[in-house]
Order: C-alpha cells, then structure tokens, then sequence
C-alpha cells in the first residue's frame, strides 16, 4: 500500500505517511489541507464555532474563551474563507436582482502608517463617507439574486459593469425564471442569455394622500423589487452597523457568514461546511 500509518502527532491525531516508491514520502494527517490544519486549541474549535454562529464578537470570545482578540480574527477568515468557494445555488420562479453598493474599505490596513498607503486619499474615519457624490469607485457593488423559495446568490464586483454582471449571475439563473430588475441594462441581456422573461420594475412614489391615509398603496400581485430590497436594508444594517464596516477585502467572507446563517447550523455543520 502507498500510504501507511506514521505515528501520532503532539495532539493525538493520528499521522500518515505516503511510502517510497508509490507515494511521496511525505506525512499527513486527516485535517491536512482543510482550514482546521495546524490550528491550536482544538478544545474549543466546537465552541467557537457555535461563537460564530451566534455572531459573537471578538472582545466576546477573548473574553469567554480565552482566545487572543487577533487569533480569533484569523480564525474567523480562515473557516469563513471556505464558505465562500460553495456552489452557488439554481434561482428559478420568479427572480428579484439588483445591486447594494459599500464605501471601498481599507480598514485595518497600515499602508498610511507605513507611507504606502492602498489608495491615493487620505484614510476615512469611522463615520465618514464618501468624498465624490452618487456611484463611483469609492463604492463597491454586491450584486445579488434571490428567488422566492430562499434561494440566494451575492457576488461582490469590482465595477457596475454589464459584463460582471452577466458573468455573476450567468449560472445561476434556471432556464424559464422571471428576472425582475431595475432599468441596468445587463438583466435584459441575462434573461436572454438564459432563455428567461425580463420585467423591468419602475419604482414607485406613493402619493400624499397615499402616505396620510395610513393604508397600503401597494397592489396585490404586482411584481416588485421588495425582497431584494429588504434583504439590501438588512445586510447594510448588519455590515455597517453591527460590523462597523468591514475591509473590502473580506467582505466576500462576512457575506458568506450572513447566508450560512439563514440555516442555523449547528456547530458541527458549520465546521463541516
């Protein structure tokens, strides 16, 4: 055989090794080449990862767990960092899109400390926003996509373009959906590609005497951008507000958290995904 059993490591994990001349030569063990590998403490793996599906923050779990504030950051984007290589899953039915933007982030970087800094401004304080007004580079847009039957897809971008946009969401839209968007110019050109029907939905500005009278304005089964929306409000109040903003960089990661959270898997389920 080309691989056998080559003792027990500090912890007690049993280790392999590939034998001469089937196999490399090299040792392993089963958590070699997953986000666990080389990882301390494995005592309280478990409890961290019910710390994260809780959303626990890090003053919380330095606190409670007695893990440094720094390794319980590094922890965190090296089991979320995973999560984010998933398959995206098949939208069909009736399919809300559109596009939420962030301020391009640079937090916890050190460049303008250290005379490098990563963009050619001076660094933006906690609070303040955007120099140039509307869409432009210092925004990043997340591109999302969700179905009626909880389906969701949420690729960040680097620009507002037709061709990111398409190449996004090209997959993951089943052939026959109804894609609702606004008026960007993509989704029609996405809804072709994917042998789908298109509306555009035109926002809609409820009159005075609408908004005094207390009463919903809105007509049963209209089409309408409203869960998309909703879950834009949502992931805006949780990132810039429970999160204080996050660094570009990893906002794939903290996206990948939020949509592993809908399921509410138990710690178990959240190291084995």
């Amino acid at each position: 055989m080309g691989v056998v059993k080559h003792g027990l490591d500090d912890t007690g994990q049993q280790r392999f090794r590939c034998r001469p001349p089937l196999g490399c030569g090299r040792t392993f063990n089963a958590l070699t080449g997953t986000p666990l590998a080389r990882m301390r403490k494995p005592e309280v793996w478990l409890a961290y990862a019910e710390a994260l599906g809780e959303r626990r923050s890090l003053d919380w779990i330095h606190e409670h767990l007695g893990i440094a504030r720094l390794t319980a950051w590094r922890w965190r984007h090296r089991l979320l960092a995973p999560l984010t290589l998933q398959p995206a899953p098949m939208l069909s039915g009736i399919v809300e899109a559109d596009e939420a933007y962030f301020l391009r982030s640079f937090k916890g970087h050190r460049g303008w400390k250290n005379g490098a800094p990563p963009d050619n401004r001076p660094p933006r304080y906690r609070g303040s926003g955007a120099v140039k007004r509307g869409l432009s580079s210092e925004q990043v847009p997340v591109v999302t996509a969700l179905d009626r039957v909880g389906g969701l897809v949420e690729v960040v971008l680097e620009e507002r373009r037709d061709e990111e946009i398409i190449t996004a969401l090209r997959g993951a839209i089943a052939p026959g959906s109804l894609l609702c968007s606004d008026g960007h110019g993509a989704y029609p050109k996405l809804a072709e590609e994917t042998a789908s029907e298109h509306r555009t939905i035109e926002p809609f500005k409820p009159t005075p005497e609408q908004k005094a009278s207390g009463l919903s304005w809105r007509r049963p089964g209209v089409l309408t951008l409203g869960r998309v929306n909703g879950h834009h409000s949502v992931l805006k109040n949780t990132i810039n507000g429970i999160f204080r903003g996050v660094s570009t960089r990893y906002l794939p990661n903290y996206l990948a958290w939020l949509r592993a959270l809908r399921d509410k898997p138990d710690p178990i389920a959240f190291l084995a995904a």
